[in-house]
């Protein structure tokens, strides 16, 4: 995927008015909770067809956090 269309996407789920980048900090933004969190999970789990402990979730910071978490391979400039 696309790394454009991976923000836009996430933007969506996240329902986030600010343009999201891969250096946005997820726990910085307003629409970020646990319900937003088990979103994610779901989208991931939907577009890359892979599954993320909750435990990994501590530990990601920003966007580009994510993206190691899904794998790198997964994305394209």
């Amino acid at each position: 995927m696309k790394t454009s269309v991976f923000l836009e996407k996430l933007q969506e789920e996240l329902e986030e008015d600010e343009t999201l980048t891969v250096e946005t900090n997820l726990k910085q933004l307003e629409s970020y909770d646990s319900i937003s969190l088990l979103s994610v999970i779901a989208f991931v789990d939907e577009n890359f067809d892979k599954k993320i402990d909750t435990k990994h979730f501590k530990d990601i910071e920003t966007v580009s956090d994510l993206m190691n978490v899904i794998g790198k391979e997964n994305f394209e400039d």
